[in-house]
């Protein structure tokens, strides 16, 4: 019964709008490469693991969903033109293990993720921001501290621009 009743909370909460603020622009940090897909993961595997991030996962997201096509009827796939889309997972354990300490519902926001979609010579990151949820909880300097040591990650990829 606390299910159902947690799950519609959130769904009116998101119902009536005032669940938009946590997915404002300020919400998360792009930035681009000016290099095609391939070149552009290592770029940004190399600077998570610089940054003291472990890669766990990298998912070939536009080629999965383009195999499964005719099975699942998604209509205007693709309408972008994008070239690829791929997402990368990846971790620090210090900072899960303080994010755990400091608010245990906060730990939700691991593994981090960001995506990266590509056109051409050109290659979009966007990472969402965990302050996006850890703002107002205990965990807040910990959400900002993530999203700092990611950020200054990306930003030491060189020619990277905001």
């Amino acid at each position: 019964m606390k299910i159902v009743k947690t799950f519609l909370s959130s769904a009116a909460f998101l119902a009536f709008g005032c669940g938009a603020a946590l997915a404002s622009d300020s919400s998360f940090y792009t930035e681009t490469i000016p290099a095609p897909m391939a070149t552009a993961q290592k770029e940004v595997v190399n600077a998570l693991s610089r940054g003291h991030f472990k890669v766990v996962m990298n998912l070939d997201i536009l080629k999965r969903i383009e195999a499964k096509q005719k099975v699942l009827h998604i209509p205007n796939l693709n309408q972008g033109g994008y070239a690829d889309a791929r997402a990368i997972v990846f971790c620090n354990p210090f900072l899960f293990s303080s994010l755990l300490n400091s608010d245990w519902k906060a730990s939700s926001v691991c593994p981090l993720n960001l995506t990266l979609l590509s056109k051409g010579s050109s290659t979009t990151v966007i990472f969402p921001k965990r302050t996006a949820y850890t703002h107002s909880t205990k965990a807040s300097s910990v959400g900002m501290k993530m999203d700092k040591m990611v950020i200054a990650s990306l930003k030491a990829i060189p020619e990277s621009r905001p």
